[in-house]
């Protein structure tokens, strides 16, 4: 072979590694700047937190991307649950699961999906305390507060679709209806009045807003006020909210904040956070635990605040939110929720309104993740 020749072959082989080189080079460079993107729908009580550890964690990991959506609990179980494009890598939720949506397993918080193969695994990440709210210094708000308060029976005969006297004389009711509304003047109209003999108490008809029934919010508070054996599966008999009075509700919690501002005689509920954030336009009520009686017959009330809620005393209305993570995708979400159960991920948690999660509790998550 001639010089010239050799040379010519030398150089295209060269060329051809310098080209196979680049390609793998560049095919590296494209993989370590590929940014991964956690998808995150759900319960609109968890999206303060989970925006908050998104936010934080995006910021220091620049290959991530974290997108978070409300829709309700009821949307977190199913798109967590999915296997369509719809589908998330965690589903919030501000209950626990139904039995027409998963099983649970022998572990208590796995879980499969009744619609799909997915299977998922279900971790607690704050405590709430759910939280009756008012216009600050409305009428309403006047009224509760020269009262000391509602009882869990008061709030009932507010927000409930059964008559007075089934409320009473029902073997599901039990309201001791003297204690519940003293000053009641058997108009047939659920007043304000009704409740407490005071000048503060004006014969307005209380205005009723809440959660929808896609949300997981709306759900506890029903469980929890309404008939114990009666509100979820509708057994003996039906109650519920009273929508013949215009009970108003949404899945956006803003919405909420803005009906009760713009209403002195309204009440509703939602998670402490939304309290929280707008604790300079409304107040919140300090809850009797107390089925039967009113308020002022029923012991001392208690307002929901960190410790009330972290302690237990503020019953029956503290609960666990929850986020559920898809098990096909634990080394994706993995280190975003290292950071959720971190010091400065609870330091979140308690920024925007909720408990952080007590050490024993911590060590437990922790566990879930393997």
């Amino acid at each position: 072979m001639s010089l010239k020749k050799h040379t010519r072959t030398c150089t295209i082989v060269l060329t051809l590694l310098l080209a196979s080189l680049a390609g793998c080079i560049g095919g590296d460079e494209d993989t370590e700047n590929e940014v991964k993107t956690i998808n995150i729908a759900g319960s609109s009580t968890v999206f303060p937190v989970a925006s908050a550890w998104a936010q934080a964690y995006s910021s220091a990991n620049s290959d991530y991307t974290v997108t978070v959506a409300g829709g309700g609990s009821g949307a977190g179980a199913s798109k967590v649950c999915s296997t369509d494009a719809d589908a998330v890598n965690i589903g919030d939720m501000s209950r626990g699961w139904k039995e027409s949506e998963a099983t649970v397993g022998s572990d208590g918080y796995t879980y499969d999906c009744a619609n799909s193969d997915v299977t998922v695994t279900q971790l607690i990440v704050a405590i709430d305390g759910l939280s009756v709210v008012m216009k600050n210094g409305g009428a309403a708000d006047q009224c509760v507060t020269d009262m000391g308060g509602l009882s869990m029976a008061q709030l009932r005969w507010i927000y409930s679709d059964w008559s007075e006297e089934d409320l009473a004389n029902h073997s599901k009711g039990g309201l001791n209806m003297t204690s519940v509304t003293p000053n009641n003047d058997d108009d047939g109209v659920r007043e304000w009045g009704d409740l407490h003999d005071s000048s503060a108490c004006p014969d307005q008809e209380i205005t009723l807003w809440g959660a929808d029934s896609d949300s997981g919010t709306y759900e506890y508070f029903g469980e929890q006020v309404f008939c114990k054996a009666c509100f979820a599966d509708a057994e003996p008999v039906p109650e519920g909210f009273d929508s013949d009075r215009g009970y108003q509700n949404s899945a956006d919690d803003n919405q909420i904040v803005n009906g009760l501002t713009g209403d002195e005689y309204a009440i509703g509920y939602f998670g402490y956070a939304y309290y929280e954030e707008n604790a300079n336009s409304l107040s919140v009520v300090a809850i009797a635990n107390n089925d039967t009686h009113g308020v002022q017959d029923a012991g001392g009330a208690v307002a929901p605040e960190t410790s009330t809620v972290a302690d237990g005393s503020y019953a029956p209305l503290s609960r666990y939110i929850y986020m559920n993570v898809n098990n096909d995708d634990w080394d994706l979400v993995r280190g975003f929720l290292d950071y959720g159960y971190s010091e400065a991920g609870m330091d979140h948690v308690a920024d925007v309104g909720y408990v952080p999660l007590p050490e024993a509790m911590l060590t437990e998550m922790k566990a879930r993740l393997g």
